[in-house]
């Protein structure tokens, strides 16, 4: 392998190396990478590359791109913590000659997990096993199978406390971990009373299997990162320390998803209910249902019983409003879902005719029963969405999915009209959850920043209107 090559870059140090097993050596592309995107998703589970080559050398001649090449990406900024990335090429775009004797074409990896995911099928029985245990066997058996070769452990801070049957019939190893994801109940969350979304995903150090409500309640970096909505004027107050300017200053600013007031109404985030049927018992609960606290999620009964961010955990609904004196619960689990419903005091398999007449196989041992989190975990996943900022800031690896930043606007004076809105929807001061990051190098400015996708899934401070004067 081609020894890496380090490219200094105002603080950024990378290496960027191309080889395959059909060619005779390793290709250092530094010197041709025009620009590099690397992305990280919660929601998106593998990370992802895009390189745009800016070729002069003859490059792509001598070693001509075909897919299923690796690509590895070696970086680090102030000679702090290396991290490398691997990835597998699946896809070249945008062939052309830009200008004499320079060719561009954009490379497209994905991490080696997510390559392994598309040519992976499994048909296995998981019989009566925890659900974080399922999601276990399946990475390091599919999707890492040496054990480690992606370099990346799989955390599960939160184990799940239900175990679960299933027989898998082809699926890939990532459609079958979604599976299992639905089914899995935290061991944190009470019934009828607290969401459970388990995601899946990779970022720069781990791979991860964790509920959200996990990620808001505790920060999951070792320490917060603040940024700055606007450069402090006043710079002796940072005398002992560093100069938040520009390291900490955000680069732009911009809202990207907020409030879509009937699209929230139809995925039931203000109010959802979960009908039942009990194929087995012969039980259903359907509406209108009398036990409301059970089988229905309504906002401003509801919603200060859930975590939520620090400096958060404002409603956004009125309680006199249409919507908060709504009665129609939506959300597509108003169909009944077949389940396993126990009254209270009842245990499967000992209910009723159940007990000592029938034997208790993997369905009775192992009950489905989705419906005692499912109203709350619609309206999370639903108010994650609802409160979304995109910031621009300076490149730094230790940052990553999952971590909660804090965003500060330390003097407000005079601000554009964006800065305005943040003031007055979540006060100076806001924690946000980072659901999504891209790191960006581009050579012609020799710069390295990040984009980051946050969520602050309520507001700061109560609604107020707005002042004009």
């Amino acid at each position: 392998m081609a020894e890496a090559q380090f490219h200094d870059s105002h603080g950024l140090e990378f290496s960027l190396v191309l080889s395959s097993d059909n060619a005779v050596a390793d290709i250092d592309l530094q010197l041709v990478a025009a620009e590099i995107n690397m992305y990280e998703d919660m929601f998106g589970s593998f990370m992802r590359i895009e390189v745009l080559i800016n070729d002069a050398l003859g490059i792509l001649d001598k070693f001509p791109v075909i897919g299923e090449e690796t690509l590895t990406f070696t970086y680090n900024i102030q000679e702090k913590k290396i991290y490398t990335e691997t990835f597998k090429i699946y896809r070249v775009s945008n062939r052309s000659i830009s200008r004499a004797r320079v060719h561009t074409a954009v490379l497209y990896g994905i991490s080696i997990p997510g390559h392994q995911n598309s040519l992976q099928s499994i048909y296995k029985p998981y019989i009566n096993q925890r659900c974080d245990d399922i999601v276990f066997d399946i990475y390091y058996e599919y999707l890492d199978p040496s054990f480690g070769a992606s370099g990346k452990p799989l955390q599960i801070p939160v184990v799940s406390e239900n175990n679960y049957t299933r027989v898998s019939t082809g699926q890939n190893p990532l459609q079958l971990i979604n599976m299992i994801s639905n089914e899995s109940k935290s061991s944190k969350s009470k019934d009828y009373k607290n969401p459970s979304n388990y995601v899946f995903y990779e970022d720069n150090q781990n791979f991860n299997f964790v509920p959200i409500n996990f990620l808001i309640e505790k920060n999951q970096a070792p320490e917060l990162k603040k940024f700055f909505l606007s450069v402090p004027q006043n710079k002796d107050q940072f005398e002992k320390g560093e100069n938040p300017y520009p390291s900490q200053s955000i680069l732009s600013f911009k809202f990207i998803d907020q409030t879509d007031q009937i699209d929230s109404i139809h995925r039931g985030t203000y109010l959802n209910e979960v009908n039942i049927i009990d194929p087995i018992l012969k039980r259903f609960k359907m509406h209108p249902i009398t036990e409301k606290t059970k089988f229905q999620f309504k906002y401003n009964r509801d919603f200060d019983d859930l975590k939520h961010l620090p400096n958060s955990n404002k409603k956004y609904i009125t309680a006199d409003g249409d919507v908060g004196k709504g009665t129609k619960p939506y959300a597509a689990h108003r169909r009944m879902m077949i389940t396993q419903y126990e009254d209270e005091g009842e245990k499967y398999p000992t209910i009723g005719y159940l007990n000592g007449k029938v034997s208790a196989g993997d369905q009775l041992l192992n009950p489905r029963q989705r419906h005692k989190t499912l109203p709350e975990s619609i309206h999370e996943m639903g108010n994650l969405f609802e409160h979304v900022v995109e910031i621009t800031v300076p490149g730094d690896p230790d940052i990553t999915v999952g971590h909660q930043v804090q965003i500060l606007v330390p003097q407000p004076t005079q601000f554009d009209s964006e800065t305005n809105r943040f003031l007055e929807m979540y006060g100076q001061e806001a924690r946000f959850l980072i659901t999504a990051l891209r790191h960006v190098y581009q050579a012609d400015k020799d710069a390295y920043y990040m984009v980051l996708s946050c969520s602050a899934e309520s507001f700061g401070k109560d609604v107020e209107g707005m002042r004009v004067i």
